[in-house]
């Protein structure tokens, strides 16, 4: 006897538009009635959020339910606050609080970078600032969290080797092993990297902070390594340094040969970014996008 695949029919709001998907699904497991879900949007619409986001503010459903619920049908990769999770820095928005504004404008950027550069072959980007508190770190470690939550198998690489951030991000302590030791020891083939931090998401921690950064970068075992995760991930996102006080950004972008720019909001200026975008072209690095950061 042949399988036959039963479909779900689409369902429809009190008006006769079609719901997407995330709409469809949360009706579904909460069991949402016509004027339950005709209340949701009208907050939606009021309050310029989500489908998701207003169904949790109006209390037709927990927060928790909503992030359990949806995580355990589609393996959606969120951070819920207990257990080992419960170490991860609030700042990962994108898994705190995945229904939000600001992790919607991080999906938003997610988008835009698939769209102008994975489609196109590039997978791997370093996150450079011209100057120190960009955000880089925020913003590569929320759009890392982003792309595993597409079930892209993904990697962060902490390649800050000056002021590293991502392991205490993530929970892991500080002197967890990492690129630095990798680069010192040769593993290049096998690098120390942490996986599954979440699901679909690994990373490679900066390691020990060494007295010769930009030296250990320069050699041919970092270019290696470039190569050999690439293989390995789907998408590999780079932290770096700020490249106006360190030279390992550009030693670093040069490698990875794709670059996202950051500057914060009110506080970069057009002349650092102009001279960190035209020292990224000096040295043969694509730049696929700058992104203000308003968090």
């Amino acid at each position: 006897m042949a399988n036959v695949n039963l479909v779900q029919p689409p369902l429809l709001s009190r008006d006769g538009v079609l719901l997407d998907n995330s709409e469809q699904d949360l009706i579904r497991l909460a069991k949402l009635t016509e004027l339950q879900t005709a209340q949701v949007q009208a907050y939606g619409a009021a309050h310029g959020v989500t489908f998701l986001e207003a169904a949790a503010a109006t209390g037709v459903v927990t927060r928790e339910f909503l992030m359990t619920a949806l995580s355990k049908r589609y393996n959606y990769p969120i951070i819920q606050n207990d257990g080992q999770l419960a170490t991860f820095s609030r700042e990962l928005v994108v898994g705190h609080e995945p229904f939000g504004p600001a992790a919607e404008a991080i999906r938003t950027m997610r988008t835009s970078l698939v769209s102008s550069a994975v489609s196109q072959g590039t997978r791997a980007f370093v996150f450079i600032g011209a100057r120190d508190e960009q955000g880089t770190s925020f913003l590569a470690g929320n759009l890392a969290v982003a792309f595993a939550q597409m079930s892209v198998s993904t990697l962060l690489v902490d390649s800050n080797l000056r002021d590293p951030r991502c392991a205490a991000m993530f929970g892991l302590e500080a002197n967890t092993v990492g690129l630095s030791d990798a680069l010192l020891q040769g593993q290049v083939e096998h690098p120390p990297i942490v996986r599954d931090v979440l699901p679909g998401l690994s990373i490679l921690p900066s390691g020990g902070v060494p007295p010769n950064p930009q030296e250990l970068l320069c050699g041919g075992d970092f270019l290696n390594l470039v190569t050999n995760v690439n293989r390995a991930f789907g998408v590999v996102i780079y932290d770096s340094p700020s490249a106006m006080d360190y030279g390992d950004a550009y030693v670093i972008a040069s490698r990875v040969g794709a670059a996202v720019i950051v500057a914060r909001k009110n506080h970069a200026s057009f002349a650092d970014l102009k001279q960190v975008s035209d020292r990224l072209r000096a040295d043969q690095c694509t730049i696929v996008g700058t992104i203000a950061n308003a968090f």
